[in-house]
């Protein structure tokens, strides 16, 4: 293992981290708007008084004076949001897992081949300053999904459009994706990306150690 991928493993292990515990303070935060008990449960020990929660804001303390910095939201309405909210944290998980798995290959290229990569996506240089081919890799064609899945997620509001699909018909990927689809994701899906990711790259590290001997 190099060096390089142990602070991948590392990076990956606190976006992994992030995700579970931002989820896990999301989820409770649903629980307690669909529950009446739990919001007077709540704002007793809050407050000391009980009381049912019909509009939420956002505010912070300045100098002694509360300051509201998001307007009020009926319950129902935020409640509306819970999947688009799940959503957007696992599209910023993905993407930050990605690029922890695209600094790896840009520190492998700095570090052995004194090449500085200034692009959002090494993959290409790596093969070919190494000549490995990352799709030969264990699971390289989900992993080129993954980066496929995140565009998406990020640009085109968790929507199959007809880039995605032609770019997955030039790496000749097989999918069940028709255009206009929506993408469901849930925490399994995040545990596979970080399960694949490690693996993924450990091939990849494991193919590059023996082409320079270690």
């Amino acid at each position: 293992m190099t060096p390089e991928l142990s602070s991948l493993f590392s990076d990956l292990g606190s976006s992994f981290f992030r995700y579970a515990h931002i989820t896990g303070a999301l989820e409770a935060y649903m629980e307690i708007l669909l529950s009446r008990d739990l919001q007077k449960a709540y704002s007793k020990t809050i407050s000391g008084s009980e009381g049912e929660w019909v509009q939420i804001h956002r505010h912070m303390v300045v100098d002694g004076i509360n300051v509201k910095w998001y307007p009020e939201l009926p319950v129902g309405n935020i409640v509306g949001q819970k999947a688009a909210l799940f959503n957007f944290l696992y599209g910023v998980t993905l993407g930050r897992m990605i690029e922890d798995l695209d600094l790896y290959f840009t520190s492998i290229l700095r570090d052995y081949f004194k090449q500085v990569e200034t692009t959002t996506n090494s993959w290409t240089r790596f093969t070919q300053k190494t000549g490995i081919d990352l799709f030969l890799c264990k699971h390289g064609t989900f992993a080129c999904n993954l980066l496929q899945d995140r565009l998406m997620i990020e640009h085109n509001k968790v929507r199959i459009d007809r880039s995605f699909l032609t770019q997955m018909s030039k790496q000749q990927i097989s999918h069940v994706y028709d255009k206009g689809d929506a993408t469901q994701k849930n925490h399994i899906d995040v545990v596979l990306v970080y399960q694949v990711i490690r693996e993924f790259a450990g091939d990849a590290d494991a193919a590059f150690s023996k082409m320079i001997g270690k």
